[in-house]
Formats: structure tokens, C-alpha cells, sequence
């Protein structure tokens, strides 16, 4: 049962207070999500939308949660600047569902993913409550960050109404390369070598194709220095790995959208390590599939959802659904965590939050 569009967080902290079981939604883009029970009820933030502060100079942005990702990309993109996390699916998603998610993409692979990047946000927690945490400056006092905790959290300590992210200056030039190898062995050595390499690159993507397996790098930077660094990055390769071959990519918006071409009833992000690899992808051979951030992140589409549940529990790999209809998103070997349950008995004691 929907409860309507909330407008602030005075709506939502009465909506909160006035409801049992209650489940978050913003733009709806991750329909695995949102299946809920019928005593549940949504609220929904996407009318909390909008940019509060914006502060180019100090490299500081604050927006509310129900903001659409588009928006704060194009705002970013007037001042030469960008969030390095990279956030997936742009032209849906809110700003809180990715936070919520942890859903970084491709280029999150040079800087690091949301975690490195939440300065601060503005919460609703179970009992009600509105308050801050964080700060809204890139130097905080220590302790514990809870901002940084309700990443990945779903939604299920606190509600999160603004956040605040310190941003980066965006290169003016971006070139794009795919690199063919035939084996998953040789493209993982290659991968290897390009994290003992002194080139800092934007995006180490990986999957299979139809001539072997196809590594997507690139590479950020200045017109006048770029073409020389990727001439260099693939000689290195050519020299010290066995690549078959390489070409330059333009304008192949694929390249650093570890999403792109995963069609299937089901849609799963997979934390993975590139040494665990080569076991989990001959399991999965039959599926279409991407690694990405230099293979940390496996991204795969199904149309059976149990036998691979079944596959990341006998691997004990922890994986969350974001497309299809399921009881629970989270599927395979979850990790019990002790400081989470603690943060939940503070937050939300009644357990409203679902």
C-alpha cells in the first residue's frame, strides 16, 4: 500500500509516527526492491527532490534524497565536475536509492565507490526523529560515521532525506579501449598487471565475448597527454600480457555501463574478488555477465533466480537482486553483523523500518 508522495521531512516524520511497517521507495528503478508485504506501507520521497547547496569551489554538494541522478550529473557537468562513484542508472534512480544500494558503476574503479564519498546526510529514523550525520565539509571529527553505514543499508536503520557528497573535477577527455584475450586466465593476468601498472585508469571492466573475453580500460585526461598514454597503456599490454588485439572505442556510452547488454528476467550484483573468479564464472558460464572495478563487482542477468541463489551460497558470496520479483533481494551468503543489529535496536527499536 503506497501512503502518497512525501514533500518534507516534517510529512515523513508524521508518516513515520502514524504507520506500522514501513518501506522506502524513491524513483523505483530496482523493482526487486520494492515487494513488500500488504501490511507494509511505502513512502515515498521522490517529491524530496532538488539541490540544497552546491558549492563548486569547496567541492561540496548537498541534495535531497528523492533527487533524480540526471539532475545532480548535469548540475556537476556545468562546473567541470563529476561524482567519481559513478552512479548506475542515472536517468531513474534517486540519489538515496543509490546510496542505499551502494550501486556504484564502472568509473568507481580509479577513486573508490559511495563510501569514500559521503561527507554527511539528513535522516528519519524508526521513532521519528530528524537529525544529521556527518558533516557537510571534507574534514570531520573522528568517530563513528553512520552516514558511511547507511550505505548499502537499504533503508532499514533510517531514513535518509539529504546527503551530502564532496565531488571531484572532472578530466576533459576520455578514451575509451577494448582489449580481446582469449582465455579468462589471460584476461585476469592482464587485469592483474594493469593494478601493478603506474597508468591510473577510470575503468578495469571485464566479460566474456563471442572471440574470448573482451577487457574494457579507460582512461581520463588531457587532449594533449591522453593519445600518448593509451598508445603506452596498450603497448605495455601487448608487450607484457597475451592480448590478442585492441582498438580504440568512441563514443560507446557500453563501455562504462557494467549493466549494458545484461538482459533476463533477473538483474544481481555479485561482491566478488578477482581470485574467486575463475571457480564462480564456471559455474555461470551460461549467463550473460560483467566484472567490473577491476573484477570486485560481478553484474548478471538470469531468468532462474533459485539456481543461482544456490550457487552463491555454496560459494559463500553475498549477492542483491535489483530486477525481477523475489521475497528478499539480498540472496546468498550474507554476513551476520553484530554493529548493524546494535545500530537497528537504536534506530529503530519497533522495527518499522523494512
Amino acid at each position: 500500500m503506497t501512503g502518497g508522495v512525501l514533500n518534507s521531512v516534517a510529512e515523513l516524520q508524521a508518516f513515520v509516527n502514524s504507520h506500522g511497517r514501513i518501506h522506502v521507495v524513491g524513483r523505483r528503478s530496482k523493482t526487486a526492491l520494492h515487494q513488500v508485504d500488504s501490511d507494509v506501507v511505502l513512502a515515498d520521497l521522490s517529491g524530496m527532490c532538488g539541490i540544497i547547496e552546491y558549492q563548486p569551489q569547496e567541492y561540496t554538494l548537498t541534495v535531497l534524497a528523492g533527487t533524480r541522478v540526471s539532475e545532480i550529473q548535469a548540475a556537476l557537468r556545468k562546473e567541470g565536475q563529476y561524482l567519481p562513484f559513478d552512479p548506475l542508472l542515472p536517468d531513474h534512480a534517486s540519489i538515496g536509492g543509490t546510496v542505499a544500494c551502494n550501486l556504484s558503476g564502472s568509473r568507481r574503479h580509479r577513486y573508490g565507490g559511495i563510501r569514500d564519498f559521503v561527507l554527511g546526510a539528513g535522516v528519519v529514523d524508526g521513532l521519528g526523529r530528524a537529525f544529521s550525520v556527518g558533516g557537510k565539509v571534507v574534514k570531520n571529527a573522528a568517530g563513528f560515521d553512520l552516514s558511511k553505514f547507511l550505505v548499502g543499508s537499504l533503508g532499514q536503520y533510517a531514513i535518509m532525506t539529504e546527503l551530502t557528497f564532496k565531488v571531484f573535477p572532472d578530466a576533459p577527455v576520455f578514451q575509451g579501449l577494448r582489449l580481446r584475450y582469449g582465455s579468462l586466465d589471460d584476461a585476469l593476468k592482464a587485469i592483474f598487471r594493469c593494478n601493478r601498472s603506474s597508468q591510473e585508469l577510470d575503468v578495469l571492466d571485464f566479460a566474456p565475448s563471442n572471440r574470448g573475453w573482451s577487457l574494457m580500460a579507460g582512461l581520463a585526461g588531457f587532449q594533449d597527454t591522453l593519445p600518448q598514454r593509451a598508445k603506452q597503456f596498450v603497448a605495455m599490454m601487448r608487450e607484457e600480457t597475451a592480448l590478442l588485439d585492441a582498438r580504440k572505442v568512441e563514443d560507446d556510452e557500453t563501455l562504462g555501463d557494467p549493466l549494458a547488454g545484461l538482459t533476463g528476467a533477473f538483474l544481481v550484483k555479485v561482491v566478488i574478488s578477482p581470485r574467486q573468479i575463475p571457480r564462480f564464472d564456471a559455474l555461470v558460464r551460461e549467463l550473460p555477465r560483467r566484472y567490473s572495478a577491476g573484477g570486485n563487482t560481478a553484474w548478471l542477468a538470469t531468468e532462474d533466480i533459485g539456481a543461482l541463489k544456490e550457487i552463491l551460497e555454496a560459494e559463500q558470496l553475498p549477492g542483491l537482486v535489483l530486477r525481477g520479483s523475489v521475497d528478499c533481494p539480498l540472496i546468498g551468503k550474507q554476513s551476520e553483523n553484530v554493529l548493524a543489529a546494535r545500530v537497528k535496536r537504536v534506530l529503530d527499536p519497533h522495527n518499522k523500518l523494512v
